[in-house]
């Protein structure tokens, strides 16, 4: 055992109040609270299997035969079709958990509001993967739950990855006991260990390339078919991060070396203590963290033109202009970011540190990977 990488395993717990996580590498593992083969929610770490699901059966240039005939299924899986991210009301708990809810929910779809055009602006989308999930299930006449076991969950060699219960509550300000419904599974529902999260990530690394296309760019780095990317090093590294209930995962793989590294939390600060062993783990595979970006002056009255009130189905957003910054309230939160690119913000220090918000179309805020339009 590398006990510099156990050290900062366990700072990181520390610092960010994480009460058990699990990470490794495929050639270590550190356990920190727990043992390390504890379930834990992996929330949006489902995405790159439901994509990988659809990549086997579906045509990718395919129409929904529900959202407009310019919407492809590549738009699910790579968040551009244009849509917001959830359902008017947000309850998916409605359609109940009988194998129908899945087919329930889309039938709503329709009502989903459409933000911007197809490809116009990359935006967290879950609604596109409820609806990816369940053409998925009609091609293979089954279930979605058991279309996955059968093209991936089991191709993969998981022991203990399906949708039932996490062995340990999430903890912090997001943390939730309300079970995960059955409609929204193919976003963000299964429940899975850091050992079978190592056999999924030499799994994908082995189907290729497909899911690892560039086809959206958030804030920061790029967006394939259910999965993100970014360069550390001039080297790409891809994967997916996941947050629900007060659980934060982490699933990365750098092709290029076949290295792989995998992290389940329990907090909702999780993500932060994850990122900082990711960072670890880049440079003992890379020589290289992430890079830190420098921040910028912004230029007379772009602040006060980027100021206003913002809104989706999920939140509204109040941005104001304050000492060379700019500050985003929403749900009791606030936010203070700094400029590090044209129309992009960075928080510096905090709770939320690193996190981006940024302007990608005029009259539009991008906030926690979420489109949002003034008024």
């Amino acid at each position: 055992m590398n006990s510099a990488f156990r050290a900062v395993c366990e700072a990181a717990a520390e610092r960010w109040r994480v009460p058990a996580l699990v990470v490794s590498t495929g050639e270590e593992t550190v356990a920190v609270g727990c043992d390390p083969g504890t379930r834990f929610k992996i929330a949006s770490v489902t995405k790159p299997l439901t994509a990988a699901l659809a990549l086997r059966l579906l045509d990718l240039e395919s129409e929904t035969g529900v959202w407009p005939s310019d919407v492809r299924i590549r738009h699910l899986l790579s968040h551009t079709s244009g849509f917001d991210c959830e359902l008017p009301d947000g309850d998916n708990a409605k359609y109940g958990t009988g194998d129908d809810a899945l087919e329930r929910c889309v039938a709503d779809l329709p009502g989903v509001v459409r933000l911007v055009g197809v490809e116009d602006a990359w935006s967290y989308c879950n609604a596109g993967y409820w609806l990816a999930g369940l053409l998925a299930a009609r091609r293979a006449g089954t279930t979605y739950e058991e279309a996955l076991a059968a093209h991936v969950l089991r191709p993969a060699g998981v022991e203990a990855t399906d949708f039932g219960a996490p062995d340990l509550p999430g903890t912090g300000r997001a943390a939730a006991d309300a079970p995960y419904p059955r409609s929204r599974r193919p976003s963000g529902g299964l429940v899975s260990t850091v050992p079978d999260l190592v056999r999924i990530a030499h799994w994908l690394l082995a189907q290729g390339a497909p899911q690892r296309v560039v086809v959206g760019k958030p804030p920061g780095g790029v967006y394939g078919l259910g999965l993100s990317g970014e360069r550390v090093g001039g080297v790409e590294v891809w994967g997916h991060r996941g947050s629900h209930g007060g659980f934060e995962s982490s699933l990365l793989t750098i092709p290029s070396h076949g290295a792989v590294f995998a992290g389940l939390t329990n907090a909702s600060n999780g993500g932060q203590a994850l990122a900082e062993i990711e960072d670890a783990w880049l440079e003992q595979v890379l020589g290289a963290r992430r890079p830190v970006p420098a921040y910028l002056d912004p230029e007379p009255g772009e602040l006060d033109g980027l100021a206003g009130r913002y809104a989706n189905s999920a939140d509204s957003y109040e941005v104001e202009a304050r000492d060379g910054a700019l500050v985003v309230r929403s749900g009791g939160e606030e936010l203070v970011g700094l400029k590090i690119r044209p129309r992009t913000f960075q928080v510096p220090s905090g709770e939320y540190v690193n996190e981006r918000f940024d302007f990608p179309l005029e009259g539009y805020l991008r906030f926690g990977s979420l489109a949002a339009r003034v008024g």
